[in-house]
């Protein structure tokens, strides 16, 4: 027994779900960690809140087993399954004010009138609602409602919340502001929490762990750093944060790095891809690149031709043209001297920072 397997609250082993001819989600087997915050990541399509859907009972599996706490909840009805659930859509009884809107859950569970009243007290506190109690919805601005839709869920003290795309119809400040929010009763009730999202930002600042799904599977599973800091796919490496991406072929091994060939140069980095046959991609990081020649053996370098500067305050970001017409984007010091456009410059990199994927 693995030590994930050890500490899990749920166990997927082989879930599955067709449509008809249509793959809504490939055979996935996953751990989730008691406590932890999992997300799942990835674009339309990519199967994520389906696997969602079959977690929470909303939908049944074409095959595999889901196990919580060692059980097997496979077809366990929905109701019997006490798993909060918060999605976009904040689904709040209009006729409630925000205090029976969070009493509701507890009533069902038939808690004494008392019980329903300290809850209630604590977790509008928690979520600096408290002041609100007596408000009905329509009263409350967007972000508001989002909280009581939270308070709701975790007031009943679930082992398992599901969110699905729960920060999705705020704007942006709000939404950064929630995300520390729900992290931080993320760690007040210390609950199991699996969220939806295609925000990469998002995952990457509330995660404990991300799953990369795509194309109805998992493209990488791993911490917000292991994610970032090492794709294992093309696609992790694109969908999450920016990459310069220089596709090629294998052509051997430089010591501890593999040797890709592309249309404009040779290059080396840690070899990441599963694959070991096909064509394969070198990915470096904007942060990564820094201009000027170098003649040490741990860089790599490539001549091109500034194109363009797109200023973001802290930094300045270079679009350099390569000779077959690809496009490298450097992150520049806004205090540096920056070249002119249509200069031609070098850029070199680490060979210890680029990445070889599949």
């Amino acid at each position: 027994m693995t030590a994930d397997q050890q500490q899990a609250k749920l166990v997927l082993e082989g879930l599955s779900k067709q449509y008809g001819n249509f793959t809504a989600l490939e055979p996935t087997s996953l751990t989730v960690r008691n406590g932890e915050f999992l997300t799942l990541l990835g674009p339309s399509g990519s199967g994520k809140t389906t696997l969602l859907q079959m977690v929470a009972g909303l939908a049944e599996p074409s095959a595999g087993r889901l196990l919580v706490d060692g059980a097997d909840w496979t077809y366990r009805p929905v109701n019997e399954r006490g798993m909060g659930m918060v999605f976009q859509h904040y689904a709040l009884f209009p006729h409630m004010t925000v205090a029976e809107n969070v009493a509701f859950p507890l009533q069902m569970r038939k808690l004494s009138a008392a019980e329903v009243r300290s809850r209630i007290e604590e977790t509008l506190r928690k979520v600096q609602l408290e002041k609100f109690s007596h408000r009905f919805p329509k009263e409350l601005s967007g972000g508001q409602q989002q909280r009581v839709a939270l308070a709701r869920c975790f007031v009943f003290n679930p082992n398992v919340i599901l969110m699905d795309e729960p920060l999705g119809a705020l704007d942006k400040a709000l939404r950064e502001h929630m995300q520390l929010e729900i992290r931080r009763l993320h760690k007040e009730y210390a609950t199991t929490v699996i969220y939806v999202t295609h925000d990469q930002e998002e995952a990457l600042v509330m995660s404990d762990r991300i799953c990369v799904m795509n194309h109805a599977r998992v493209e990488q599973l791993g911490s917000p750093h292991q994610i970032y800091a090492n794709p294992e796919t093309l696609f992790a490496a694109t969908f999450i944060g920016h990459s310069n991406v220089l596709k090629g072929k294998r052509d051997g091994s430089d010591g501890e790095f593999a040797r890709v060939r592309t249309a404009g140069g040779t290059f080396c980095g840690r070899d990441m891809s599963r694959n070991q046959a096909g064509e394969v991609a070198l990915v470096v990081r904007p942060e990564h690149m820094r201009i000027g020649e170098t003649t040490s053996a741990e860089f790599d370098s490539v001549r091109g031709r500034l194109t363009d500067l797109v200023y973001v305050g802290v930094e300045t970001r270079l679009l350099v043209a390569l000779p077959d017409d690809s496009i490298l984007t450097l992150r520049h010091d806004a205090a540096g001297e920056i070249p002119s456009i249509g200069q031609e410059i070098v850029t070199h990199w680490p060979k210890a920072a680029a990445r070889v994927v599949a």
